[in-house]
């Protein structure tokens, strides 16, 4: 394969996973096509001759996904630079370093760096399934390690493109979305390796060997596939039954309050609440929680507690929340320390008396726009000052919260009857009550903040979300649709209340329940079902996949040098033997002619 056809290839599947992922033209992804996006990178780095070329393979394929599929990132107020420019050159960085280790793979692989005489015997048949286990473990684990830390972006994966494919991703309560990510990568490999075949059987010697090298590694796709389509029916269709229901009124005012100002935001969310109300009431039903989008409170708490007790004018926000007798949570700015400038992204729980009772700090900030390395020194804020307008960044949470909500609904347990005897609520409640946990905005895109929240005892995950700055439906989606894995990874019921989209209620199988159109003013009236907590396999062990994956595709390539090694020896062997017979002959021989 030429140059050129090689970074045809690269930009060739970047374009294929991105178009598999959701966006302008496929509203919620084609997954179809992801199963067979990553063969042109499996071809192209097949072909690759040198480190160089497999890192610029690599680099390519991840920075046309990312370009085509995360392009809204440069509406991001000022800070596209950073937000599409350096999120870009990161990705294709870390994967052109993936791209290293893509080649070591295939050079200690590849049949045509091997013996000739080895191959066409079929003597290196092992290294089929080799290539492709070790493709899809490191292809699965590059995702993992894009998806975390501080400049973790889960966006663009392959497990984005499967939502639509719901019988497999309910596997993500045992793997997470890696898991996904493994099968569609395998597919991949297997494909491409198979087209590779069909061009080596031809000039083997023993093809059948070959040929059963691949059949034996189709076979163990298949059974795990067919493992996983079992799983996810089972779980998809599993009858579950609600411990008890929260009303809560999600508001999407589809009023950007940092181009508004929060006095038209507010008044906005207080007309759209005031006709969740009516709804419920139609019903019959009182609510429990009012829940406004992130950012809608742009003065910075606690101090600003006073403020709206008089603001906006025509309809104070706090004499509002009193005249509703329900609890409020608003996104809006918790200030840690004023003079340090330690201001949070927070969400702040009101009571239905209008005091503030408690917030919580967003735990992952985005990087460079929320979180500014070097804020500290005065160079790097007069830099930001000139981009963005601002000169300080935001403070990142230290701890998990979850708001304890009452509910309009009566003990599932006879209260007259029954003796409750605790040292933290010594009466027995005639109401029952719901823990929330209220991850922000980029927050419910990683597991492993989600997690940390499951595990302080969370029942329900309510996020809130400003992303109207995208101005893009896809933007919406696909945020909607990374975060929908953690319904399904901790099998509990996500809420979302956003700013423009995709305010909805997201089933344990990750199935929207109640949903709102994207880009209109509208509350939504959600019923949210809280089912009994289970510890599932991924909630207790976190990312053992990816980390899994990490020591067996190590132990792998060093079984494969053995076995390499292995492979020479006879070989060599061989020469000597056929070297020790033909001296003795030849002297024999010379012994006769006397």
């Amino acid at each position: 394969m030429s140059s050129f056809l090689q970074v045809f290839c690269a930009i060739f599947s970047g374009t294929l996973l991105a178009l598999s992922i959701a966006n302008e033209i496929y509203t919620f992804g084609f997954p179809l096509l992801a199963l067979f996006s990553l063969i042109p990178l499996y071809l192209a780095l097949h072909h690759a001759k040198t480190y160089s070329r497999a890192f610029l393979i690599s680099a390519l394929q991840a920075l046309i996904t990312h370009m085509l599929s995360s392009y809204w990132l440069g509406n991001f107020y000022g800070f596209a630079l950073f937000t599409l420019g350096a999120s870009a050159a990161g990705t294709a960085g870390w994967h052109g370093l993936f791209g290293f280790l893509y080649f070591w793979m295939f050079s200690k692989l590849d049949s045509r760096k091997s013996s000739a005489l080895a191959v066409r015997a079929g003597r290196l048949d092992f290294a089929i399934p080799c290539k492709i286990l070790l493709f899809s473990s490191l292809y699965t684990i590059w995702e993992w390690c894009k998806s975390n830390g501080f400049l973790g972006y889960p966006w663009g994966t392959v497990s984005m493109a499967a939502y639509r494919w719901r019988l497999i991703t309910q596997i993500a309560d045992i793997t997470g979305s890696y898991g996904v990510t493994f099968l569609f990568a395998f597919f991949s490999a297997l494909f491409a390796e198979g087209l590779l075949l069909l061009e080596a059987l031809p000039h083997a010697i023993t093809p059948f060997r070959l040929q059963a090298a691949w059949k034996q590694t189709a076979k163990a796709f298949a059974a795990l596939s067919v493992a996983a389509l079992c799983y996810g029916t089972v779980e998809y269709v599993r009858p579950r039954k609600p411990l008890k229901m929260m009303n809560a009124i999600l508001v999407q005012q589809n009023h950007d309050p940092w181009g508004i100002g929060d006095r038209q935001a507010i008044t906005v969310s207080e007309n759209l609440t005031d006709a969740g109300l009516a709804e419920f009431e139609a019903d019959g039903k009182t609510p429990d929680v009012a829940v406004w989008s992130e950012g809608v409170l742009s003065r910075h708490f606690p101090a600003a507690s006073a403020y709206y007790t008089t603001h906006p004018e025509d309809k104070p926000l706090i004499s509002y929340i009193k005249e509703k007798r329900i609890p409020f949570v608003i996104g809006g700015t918790y200030t840690f320390n004023k003079k340090k400038h330690q201001n949070a992204n927070a969400a702040i729980l009101f009571d239905k008396n209008g005091k503030t009772a408690g917030f919580y700090a967003k735990l992952h900030l985005v990087p460079f726009a929320e979180r500014i390395p070097g804020v500290e020194y005065e160079w790097v804020r007069n830099i930001i000052l000139k981009l963005a307008g601002f000169s300080y960044g935001l403070t990142q949470g230290y701890k998990s919260v979850l708001f304890e909500i009452p509910l309009n609904q009566e003990a599932l347990y006879d209260a007259e009857k029954t003796e409750i005897v605790s040292l933290t609520q010594p009466k027995p409640q005639k109401k029952t009550t719901a823990l929330v946990s209220t991850p922000i905005c980029f927050d419910d895109a990683f597991s492993t903040v989600c997690r940390k929240l499951f595990l302080a005892g969370s029942e329900v995950f309510i996020n809130l979300t400003n992303d109207s700055w995208s101005q893009t439906n896809s933007a919406e989606l696909q945020h909607f649709i990374v975060s929908s894995y953690r319904a399904i990874e901790f099998r509990t019921t996500l809420a979302r209340a956003t700013n423009s989209g995709y305010t909805t209620v997201v089933s344990p199988t990750g199935k929207p329940l109640q949903s709102l159109k994207l880009f209109e003013s509208a509350s939504l009236a959600a019923e949210i079902p809280i089912y009994e907590r289970k510890m599932t396999v991924y909630a207790r062990f976190g990312d053992w996949l990816p980390k899994t994956l990490a020591v067996l595709a190590f132990l792998l390539l060093v079984h494969t040098e053995l076995k390499e090694r292995e492979s020479e020896r006879p070989v060599a062997t061989d020469r000597s033997r056929l070297l020790g017979i033909w001296f003795t002959v030849t002297a024999d021989m010379s012994v006769w002619d006397f």
